[in-house]
């Protein structure tokens, strides 16, 4: 063995922390793994990616995997796969290759052919333009089946002038004036789940708490229209923030991944990519801040903080978990209080608004009241259909019964403590180690709260899916609760037809198919079920989501639609007479009879202190 690859065995060993500090050369038990990502300037419709095995077993696998949240499918564009003599492979399913080998190395290389991405496209998905892209993660590396924690080195080959941010360690430059392009990563589960901006990029830099931070920046146009200064020093006010709640980090370093011309975001362990448009950071009021907040706060509660039922990597279907109402909506709970105590942009003028709000979306959708949340988390990541002719939101939920479980905590501690107390007990016993159930949710709260009610409430509202009871919890802080049911109207005040449906598209295939919102509406009272396929609307056919709204449009109170639906028995014709619809109508004021105590907890709520 040569003295680079002994050099490279040891540096990567020791830092996945498998071999002691003095260097040794003897070959090591399990395999080593170097990917080198290259992008030809000249070929900016996909790039190529090369993995050397070094004490390559006479047979592994390589597969792409799946994301819990999303299935892109990334297989589909693998291209020119090869094994280098005398290495050969087959293809045993669409995401794995079994590569066998006779020599003490092998080396693969493949390519990833990249779609054509309409701007904005999802801040996601890999993309590659003449100033930069994205690049990296599940997206782009195979990883070693049998083997997830083999430590590797990755090498990026990139266009002359372009830069790399992401949140993967890298080795140390040859020159302090290059930039890093190879990084050391410790296993497979990291190396998926870094995603690379590279290109001209702009970036900043900060410390918080000795953690440092990153701030990169890919934009369209050679020159920035923003406050570059207000935005990296507002998100150090949400880093701070957020921090603040848990004590510590989940992370030793962490990337912001800014990219123009796209839209969304997604968390990662350490880093995060969000479609951040030029024209969006040089507004008034930036809408990125709610979204770094959240995806932020996913590095703690979604990637440390883990709910059951998945697994670190995956190549089959999605995998799907009841504790999304947790990681989702709670997150969605400190988006709200974090927007506020920063002096972000937030959707509501205060917190008793947005609690309004809040709580007039969970009983428009009927789903909310009737649907545990551990059975609408199951369904949050996948195509329309499991929840029957109900919509729910596992984020409304959620967020939901964290404030309750907010105001229950407030009060059976005499506002000693608050929601915050059982996020860092959560955080200190399954951040980063066994993932969590409902249950264990439910020993934390009991922890802090000291009470017997928390059962009872984790009994209605998590096991059995009871509607909540808003008002036992708002009466606690001095609120009360009046819930009214008028009819729907316009700004005109115009009565509203019942256009409580939506029209959806299966994956991998054409139909256009019908989804119920409420069994109330008169569509379902038709006979119409969520799955259905639609053709046609009054005979004007219909093949897309658009064709679909606008049929829609058309409808006014009286009215008969007339929709073709496509059975397995045949064409069917149903007719659905259009009616009004009533709509929730909450309002929340201060119960003017309220004690001391409860006037106090209820000003502290506000201020999201305790």
């Amino acid at each position: 063995m040569d003295r680079l690859r002994i050099l490279l065995l040891t540096f990567v060993l020791q830092l996945a922390g498998t071999l002691p500090v003095v260097a040794q050369t003897k070959t090591p038990a399990s395999p080593v793994l170097h990917y080198t990502l290259r992008i030809d300037a000249n070929d900016l419709s996909g790039y190529t990616v090369s993995i050397r095995v070094y004490h390559a077993p006479h047979r592994f696998r390589l597969a792409m995997a799946t994301h819990h949240e999303y299935d892109d499918r990334y297989w589909r564009f693998v291209t020119d796969f090869h094994a280098e003599a005398p290495a050969s492979f087959t293809r045993e399913d669409s995401a794995v290759w079994s590569i066998t080998t006779s020599g003490e190395e092998a080396l693969v290389s493949y390519r990833i052919r990249l779609l054509p991405l309409p701007p904005p496209h999802f801040s996601q998905r890999p993309f590659l333009s003449p100033v930069g892209g994205l690049v990296g993660d599940l997206h782009s590396f195979m990883y070693l089946v049998e083997d997830t924690h083999t430590p590797c080195r990755l090498t990026l080959q990139l266009p002359y002038g372009w830069e790399a941010a992401t949140g993967l360690d890298p080795m140390p430059a040859p020159a302090a004036s290059e930039p890093p392009l190879d990084f050391l990563v410790s296993s497979a589960l990291q190396l998926l789940d870094a995603p690379i901006l590279v290109g001209r990029l702009h970036s900043w830099h900060f410390v918080v708490d000795g953690t440092p931070h990153e701030v990169a920046y890919l934009s369209m146009t050679p020159t920035l229209s923003f406050d570059s200064i207000a935005l990296v020093a507002n998100i150090q006010k949400i880093v701070r923030q957020t921090v603040g709640i848990f004590n510590s980090f989940p992370y030793r370093h962490y990337s912001f991944l800014l990219e123009d011309a796209s839209a969304g975001a997604l968390e990662h362990g350490n880093s995060v990519t969000i479609g951040a448009t030029a024209a969006d950071l040089s507004s008034a009021r930036p809408d990125i801040y709610g979204e770094i907040a959240h995806e932020l706060f996913h590095s703690w509660n979604g990637m440390s903080i883990r709910p059951s039922g998945f697994t670190e990597l995956n190549y089959g279907p999605q995998q799907l978990t009841t504790g999304l109402w947790f990681n989702e909506g709670v997150t969605m709970f400190y988006t709200d209080l974090i927007g506020r105590k920063t002096g972000m942009p937030v959707d509501d003028s205060t917190r008793l608004a947005h609690l309004t709000n809040l709580i007039t979306r969970y009983y428009r959708d009927t789903g909310n009241s009737v649907l545990p949340p551990g059975r609408v988390s199951l369904a949050d990541y996948v195509q329309p259909g499991p929840l029957g002719d109900y919509s729910a939101s596992t984020h409304l939920q959620g967020e939901l019964l964290a404030t309750c479980m907010d105001m229950l905590i407030r009060d059976a501690t005499n506002g000693q403590y608050c929601f915050d107390d059982v996020m860092r007990r959560v955080y200190r016993h399954h951040g980063g180690q066994e993932p969590f159930r409902d249950t264990d949710i439910e020993n934390e709260v009991t922890a802090v709260c000291g009470c017997k009610e928390a059962h009872t409430f984790f009994e209605d509202y998590l096991y059995q899916g009871k509607p909540i009871d808003f008002a036992s919890f708002l009466s606690r802080l001095g609120l009360r609760l009046q819930h009214d049911q008028p009819s729907a109207i316009d700004r005109q005040g115009r009565p509203l037809p019942d256009t409580r449906v939506f029209s959806w598209i299966l994956r991998d295939d054409t139909s256009l198919r019908i989804g119920i919102t409420n069994p109330n509406s008169c569509w379902a009272m038709a006979g119409i079920h969520t799955g259905d396929i639609i053709t046609a609307i009054n005979g004007l056919p219909m093949h897309t989501r658009s064709d679909f709204q606008t049929a829609m449009n058309r409808l006014h109170i009286g009215d008969t639609a007339l929709l073709r639906l496509k059975k397995e028995t045949g064409t069917k014709i149903v007719p659905v007479y259009i009616t009004g619809y009533s709509t929730p109508l909450i309002t929340l004021t201060e119960d003017p009879a309220a004690n001391t105590k409860q006037r106090r907890l209820l000003q502290q709520w506000k201020d999201g202190l305790r």
